[in-house]
């Protein structure tokens, strides 16, 4: 038995049947279970929802996200996706959907049990259910066929409850029209770009001014922790001076090695043509294997001794100091070495980091000083915090200008002679579907949500917009005309896409709205805390 399953655990199958749980456990609000003895997190009716099925839903989300990112999911990410919460989430939803389904009487047959069941496709052999297969299935996946049928029937009664919540969602012939529009009609903008840069501050700054300034903006211009190092550098290229490679070694490497030596797709070089460069990249590899041992060898005496300085001296190796530099400024020759910065800025002064290397060698590195972060005073940043100053200010009389032209454009002046008093030119998209990327303006995504509230009778935005460095202030102009026999050949499919999503919508209402109920007449009791989950 252990062989079959082992020759059919990749099999399309097995890849169908876990789709299908993790549908049941993520789809379906979680996974379902059988109450179990321990503290509840949440208390449903007379439903007990304990740590361990929490625990387990995590456990499943945890794992379908990370099949689903692969190797790509960061912690940061983990963060983001809030998975605690969803799991806690999940499991309540379950059981609120449950008690709600058992209230309105909603329940299913074995025979819908068992036919859902004989559907699926990973149960089936030759388009027939095998009962075989399902046993062997269930035990794969550790399941038993008693907790899979429950689990099913439990799905099927949220799904019928879900069904019923739906039904009474309509769409109406506007609404679908609403849709295709906001899909497919054009529109067209005049605008007029407010540049900072054509705006000039009066005179220069005080220190007063900069300094109060450097007092609200302090953490702007904090400079980052500095090291120097000392560092003694064992590069492979040196020690392969010294190494003698035989005519075997060259033959032996040309052998082993005939797919970086190719002439064309399968025909490598002849050997007397590579010799050279065979000879020399084993001289290196040689070298760097040489340079290891004597690093190696270095480090562990200056690391029991701390001697860091006498060994170098004694043993004549060039120890190089470089200038002061932060995480974002590493000295050229080091920058190379993978993570130097954690193996580096975590050290005191005077100690010596483990033995770091890059691909031409390896490296020796002690700490000689730090300069500790710090907000600098006015007299050691004046040049840059000036220029901020200078910078903000006219990004300031910018907006007050942009926001000024708005408050005129609503009182009625026109657009053309604002933009001719003010020196603007006014400038047209041309016909476009409105999204984030404007013809003649930018990306802004702020401003294509609010295309889609102009009109002829409300022509201006309520503000200005801040995009590439500039305000930018639009005008409705026009619109395309709609293609209404494509809309007329389309209108059955929006109308049940829509009719999907509002359903879907519903559904999400009803259920938060059904939970709100409860919590108030205490059917629901969510006495989970995440920060100790």
């Amino acid at each position: 038995m252990l062989r079959l399953m082992r020759k059919h655990a990749r099999a399309w199958f097995m890849q169908v049947l876990l789709g299908i749980i993790i549908i049941v456990f993520i789809f379906y609000f979680g996974s379902l279970r059988r109450q179990r003895e321990a503290e509840a997190l949440a208390i449903v009716k007379d439903t007990a929802i304990s740590y361990l099925e929490f625990k387990k839903e995590y456990q499943n989300l945890l794992d379908h996200y990370r099949q689903h990112y692969k190797g790509t999911l960061t912690d940061e990410m983990l963060e983001s996706l809030n998975i605690k919460q969803l799991a806690l989430d999940n499991v309540i939803n379950q059981a609120v959907l449950l008690a709600k389904a058992e209230e309105f009487n909603l329940d299913v047959s074995a025979d819908e049990v068992r036919s859902t069941i004989f559907s699926y496709p990973a149960f089936q052999q030759n388009g027939v259910f095998d009962i075989n297969l399902y046993h062997r299935m269930l035990r794969y996946n550790r399941l038993n066929p008693e907790d899979f049928e429950d689990m099913q029937r439990k799905v099927l009664i949220i799904g019928k409850l879900e069904r019923l919540i739906k039904e009474a969602t309509k769409v109406s012939d506007k609404e679908v029209y609403d849709i295709y529009r906001i899909q497919n009609e054009t529109i067209s903008v005049d605008f007029i770009t407010i540049s900072a840069d054509t705006f000039k501050t009066r005179g220069n700054p005080s220190d007063t001014d900069l300094g109060n300034y450097l007092k609200e903006h302090g953490e702007d211009f904090r400079i980052p922790s500095k090291v120097q190092v000392k560092y003694m550098a064992f590069f492979g290229k040196d020690f392969a001076k010294s190494v003698e490679i035989s005519e075997g070694e060259i033959s032996d490497y040309y052998d082993y090695n005939k797919s970086d030596f190719l002439k064309s797709k399968d025909e490598p070089y002849p050997l007397t043509e590579v010799k050279d460069k065979i000879r020399a990249k084993v001289k290196f590899i040689k070298g760097m294997d040489k340079a290891a041992k004597a690093a190696k060898e270095a480090n562990d005496i200056i690391y029991q001794e701390e001697n860091f300085e006498e060994y170098g001296n004694q043993n004549k190796l060039t120890i190089k100091t470089t200038a002061f530099f932060s995480k974002d400024t590493l000295p050229e020759e080091l920058s190379r070495i993978k993570d130097f910065d954690k193996h580096v800025f975590v050290l005191k002064e005077n100690e010596t980091a483990s033995l770091l290397s890059d691909d031409q060698g390896f490296y020796i590195v002690k700490i000689n000083k730090i300069e500790p972060s710090h907000i600098p005073d006015l007299k050691e940043a004046r040049k840059e915090i000036q220029r901020s100053y200078i910078n903000e200010e006219r990004m300031r009389l910018c907006k007050e200008t942009a926001e000024g032209i708005i408050d005129r454009l609503k009182k009625g002046e026109n657009f053309e002679e604002i933009a001719r008093q003010e020196r603007l030119k006014v400038k047209n998209t041309g016909l476009f579907l409105p999204n984030p990327d404007i013809p003649g303006i930018g990306y802004s995504m702020d401003l294509a949500q609010e295309l889609f509230l102009l009109s002829e009778k409300e022509p201006y935005p309520d503000k200005p917009f801040y995009i590439n460095g500039s305000y930018v202030i639009v005008r409705f102009k026009g619109r395309g005309t709609l293609d209404l026999k494509d809309l007329e050949s389309r209108k059955d499919i929006l109308g049940k896409t829509l009719l999907r999503v509002k359903g879907e919508e519903q559904f999400r209402l009803w259920l938060d709205t059904t939970k709100d109920s409860m919590i108030k007449d205490g059917t629901l009791k969510i006495k989970a805390d995440l920060n100790t989950l």
